[in-house]
């Protein structure tokens, strides 16, 4: 986790109620110029003199409490004075940040401080307000510099009337070929949808490249960078968020098959738990192990081996609802949580995908089969206990000769 925070472009600080640092990753020490051990063990406080510390500490209690993302919006734009060290000019001395504060995962007692450099963007609006008149070299340079969208607000897909030369450079897409796309065409949604939340968030969105690949995005609707002429024209301005979903891809997925890892799907579990318990949503889990996998591996080598994996792990992907999650369990077991089904559903399920495999083509070894343990979820039962009876369900399937589906039995049976 540590090394994946070192690679984020954000700020990220870990802290306590007191706000005593825990952690604090690279960008914080480049930016802030406080290498780690200088600043774990302290007080924010006491690291930064000026800091709204009665404010800040009410935003990360409220995130412990609800369990849930807390804002701050810094009067002076920003929560920690980092300056700026630019040739050319600007409208501000520091860094501009926008703050989230988050729980940090099941830690009762710790709570992250995520820091964006927002800067950029509150330049490029600062200089709208006095330049957007007749500044033909302030629309260049944020025709250059900033990925922008003009719509037309009338039309029921919010049609694209021009986008700025950064975003043609960023996507691929030439200037005709973009004007007259639909924002549903290019993966934005709905205009009425990109809207900022109550709590400062930004939709973030698969923006597609003349290329068909996605280009993940946080979205602005921006609101005094132009003075429309046309009352039916909008602008979006666009963010490149890509490297954080690639990380983020990386932290919760399984680099081989693209599933779910096992972490993931414990939390995924967890929340399923929670919401079976609060509202009676039920919900099953089938383990899935392929029979006779070390064959593949002695018989054909391990390449082999894992490119039957990816085809099975995309096989049960294919197979199974958009709601479903799919996992790697380890090794050539996989696990998924099925939400909203019974015990019966899930068994039908997974009878399924057991004829599925049997069904499909698998290059080198010709046929594959696999077992499955089904169980439903009952009230009180822990993920422990699930998992335990769903595995005692797969091992009675492999006991029973494999290639077949096995539904385990309620806990007081």
């Amino acid at each position: 986790m540590a090394s994946l925070a070192d690679h984020l472009s954000t700020g990220l600080v870990i802290v306590d109620p007191e706000l005593t640092v825990l952690a604090w990753n690279r960008w914080m020490t480049e930016h802030a110029r406080l290498a780690p051990e200088e600043a774990i063990g302290r007080s924010l406080e006491s690291l930064f003199p000026d800091l709204p510390v009665a404010t800040l500490q009410r935003r990360v209690k409220a995130a412990l409490q609800l369990r849930s993302p807390s804002y701050v919006h810094p009067r002076r734009g920003y929560l920690f004075p980092v300056p700026l060290d630019r040739i050319t000019e600007s409208n501000f001395v520091h860094m501009q940040q926008r703050i989230r504060i988050l729980p940090y995962q099941d830690e009762e007692h710790r709570a992250i401080i995520v820091i964006d450099d927002v800067t950029a963007t509150r330049e490029a609006e600062a200089r709208a307000a006095t330049a957007a008149r007749a500044s033909e070299r302030y629309l260049e340079l944020l025709d250059s510099n900033v990925m922008t969208l003009a719509v037309n607000a009338n039309a029921d897909d919010g049609r694209v009337i021009r986008a700025s030369s950064a975003l043609l450079e960023s996507t691929g897409w030439g200037a005709t070929a973009i004007a007259g796309q639909s924002l549903q065409a290019l993966g934005l949604g709905p205009l009425d949808a990109l809207t900022e939340a109550a709590d400062g968030t930004l939709p973030e969105r698969p923006l597609r490249r003349a290329d068909g690949e996605a280009l993940w995005v946080r979205v602005r609707q921006a609101r005094g960078l132009i003075e429309d002429e046309v009352g039916a024209e909008r602008h979006l301005v666009i963010q490149d968020i890509s490297l954080q979903k690639k990380i983020q891809t990386l932290s919760e997925r399984d680099t081989l098959t693209g599933a779910y890892n096992r972490m993931k799907f414990d939390q995924l579990l967890q929340a399923a738990i929670s919401a079976h318990a609060r509202y009676g949503q039920r919900f099953s889990i089938a383990l899935c192990d392929i029979d006779h996998f070390k064959r593949v591996n002695d018989e054909h080598g391990h390449l082999a081996g894992d490119a039957v994996l990816r085809q099975f792990a995309a096989l049960l992907q294919a197979q199974t609802r958009a709601s479903d999650a799919l996992a790697r369990w380890g090794g050539e077991e996989f696990v998924l949580l099925l939400p909203m089904t019974s015990v019966q559903a899930a068994t039908t399920a997974a009878e399924k995908l057991r004829r599925a495999i049997v069904n499909d083509h698998w290059p080198v070894i010709d046929q594959l089969s696999a077992s499955f343990g089904v169980a439903a979820r009952t009230p009180g039962e822990s993920a422990d206990a699930l998992l335990d009876r769903a595995d005692h369900a797969l091992y009675q399937a492999k006991e029973s000769g494999r290639n077949r589906v096995c539904t385990a039995e309620g806990p007081d049976a």
